[in-house]
Parts: C-alpha cells; sequence; structure tokens
C-alpha cells in the first residue's frame, strides 16, 4: 500500500519550516532495507576491489545500474524534464554521480570497510548543519553540540582509525570525508527536482547524465582490466553494487527524501556503520581498533544528543 501524501510543511514565525513528526511508514520500512543494502555493499566493494581496480569496478556496475533505473523510470511513464530542469539535473548528476563516486570509490580503495561506513554515518549531522545554514530549520542547543560532537569524531576516525593498516589509509579516509560532504549537497540539492519530478525521475536523470562523464573518466582504467580473469564471485558483487546498492537503493533515498525530508532520510544512513563493522570482522579480518570504537562511540553519541 503507497504512503499517503506528505503533509505540508508548516512555516515557523521568522522564516524556517516547523518540524513534522509524522509516524512509522512503508517509506520508514524501505530506507531500513536501503541500510542493510549499503552496510553489506562496503564489504562487497572491499572484497570486489581485489579483483577489479576502483575505476574498472565503477564502470561497470554505471553500465548496469543507470539502464536499470532508466527502464523503470520508462516503466513508471515519467514525463520528460523542461530544459531548465535538465540543466540542473546534469549538474546534479555531476556533483552526486560523478565526482562523489569518484571520491568515494578511491577512498574505498584506501581505508578500511569499518572506518568509511563511520565516515559516512556523519552524513545526518552534516545535513541538519547545512539545512540550518541554508533556513530550511534552525538548530538547537543540542543540534550545536552534536555537530561539535560528531567533529571531533570524524577527525579521531580519519586521522587516527586505520592506525596500524597499510599505507595511505589516512587518505582514503579523507576522500571518504569529502565523499560525505558530497552527498550531504546532493541530498539537499536534489530536494527541490524530487518535489517537482518525482523521486523516479530525478533518480534516473541524475544518474543517466552523471554516468556520462565518469564512464569517459573510467574509461582508460576498463580498458586496462583484465576481464577474463574476473571471477563469478566478483560478477557477483558488480551485480549487488549496481542493481541493489545503486539501482534499488538509490530509488528508496529518492523517495524518503520526497515524503520524509532531506534529514529524516539521512538519519537512517547512521544504522549502516553497525552492519559493516560485524561484517567486516569475519569477512574481510578487519578487526576494530580501539580509534574505530572511540570513533565510533562519538559519532553515534552524536546522533543520540541529535535526536534527544
Amino acid at each position: 500500500m503507497a504512503d499517503p501524501p506528505p503533509p505540508r510543511a508548516a512555516v515557523r514565525p521568522g522564516g524556517g519550516l516547523a518540524r513534522r513528526r509524522p509516524g512509522l511508514t512503508g517509506t520508514d520500512g524501505l530506507l531500513v532495507l536501503m541500510t542493510a543494502i549499503w552496510g553489506v555493499n562496503y564489504i562487497v566493494i572491499k572484497a570486489a576491489l581485489k579483483v577489479f581496480s576502483p575505476l574498472a569496478f565503477n564502470a561497470a556496475r554505471f553500465l548496469l545500474a543507470a539502464p536499470a533505473v532508466g527502464l523503470v523510470a520508462w516503466a513508471w511513464h515519467t514525463r520528460r524534464p523542461s530544459r531548465r530542469a535538465l540543466v540542473q539535473l546534469a549538474g546534479l548528476g555531476l556533483l552526486g554521480h560523478t565526482i562523489y563516486q569518484l571520491s568515494y570509490i578511491e577512498g574505498m580503495a584506501r581505508a578500511r570497510a569499518g572506518s568509511a561506513a563511520l565516515i559516512m554515518a556523519a552524513v545526518p549531522v552534516l545535513t541538519a548543519a547545512a539545512s540550518h545554514g541554508l533556513g530550511h530549520e534552525r538548530l538547537r542547543r543540542q543540534d550545536v553540540a552534536g555537530l561539535a560532537l560528531s567533529t571531533v569524531s570524524l577527525a579521531i576516525l580519519v586521522v587516527g582509525g586505520d592506525a596500524g593498516a597499510r599505507g595511505g589509509a589516512v587518505a582514503g579516509n579523507l576522500l571518504i570525508l569529502l565523499a560525505a560532504v558530497l552527498w550531504t549537497a546532493y541530498t539537499l540539492w536534489a530536494k527541490s527536482l524530487v518535489d517537482t519530478l518525482g523521486p523516479v525521475a530525478t533518480t534516473a536523470w541524475s544518474m543517466g547524465l552523471g554516468a556520462v562523464p565518469l564512464l569517459a573518466i573510467c574509461a582508460p582504467a576498463a580498458l586496462a582490466q583484465p576481464w577474463a580473469a574476473v571471477t563469478p564471485a566478483a560478477w557477483g558483487a558488480v551485480l549487488f553494487s549496481s542493481l541493489l546498492s545503486l539501482a534499488l537503493a538509490y530509488l528508496i533515498w529518492y523517495r524518503g527524501v520526497e515524503r520524509l525530508g532531506a534529514t529524516r532520510t539521512a538519519f537512517y544512513s547512521n544504522f549502516s556503520p553497525a552492519i559493516t563493522l560485524l561484517a567486516a570482522w569475519p569477512l574481510l579480518g578487519e578487526v576494530p581498533t580501539v580509534w574505530q570504537l572511540a570513533g565510533a562511540a562519538g559519532v553515534f553519541g552524536s546522533l543520540a544528543v541529535v535526536r534527544s
């Protein structure tokens, strides 16, 4: 059964939107599924990067994901965006499907899966701070405290979260942090387009347009990839990371942005690290470090403060 249409947001005196407190809906359930997919995806990517080069892996999964989402949009009978909307969608695709994906996959190639997931868990706090700066909502004292705690925790994770790991881990963490900032900007920018075009059309057009420069950048690595040596398990990783983590999860994310708003949707990304950390230990041999545990406590603590 479809969710009821979202209620109109009330405007606070002095500007800004009043906070909505709807109960749990089918969209919340889908976001839980998305969280599980993304939590497992960190493990899947780390395993796949033992076979693929980072850019070749990105090329393979976007060659599958972009047409898949396009087929969903076609079956959904979405209308063609206006020229002005297409320009915005091209910019959105460049930000969220080109630059973000390059930063994310190169970071994943260097960082531990658990650290990457924990750093990306800062997205809700970054989203709340950005929404405040844009005048969408006001930050309370506990929001400011949560932001400060999250900032310190991120510093611990970025600098010390991969202590003892192979070289380049800190650079990988910094790339993942950049990806978190890019994803926050992408989510907030998408909100107006989602409200106008709907989640399916916004996902399909932004992914399709963003895939063009991404594939051009990844082409040399894809041509150099020894495809004959790719194992069935590695192809399974491509299928999971493209059709589930990119296509399905992006559609769910945009539906959440449309139905629940950017901040509440971003809140769900905090649960992926728990899945990643638990799975990375037996599957990748990533024993949580003291720095990771300290950073995780701070990230989840900041969430508790913000949600109080």
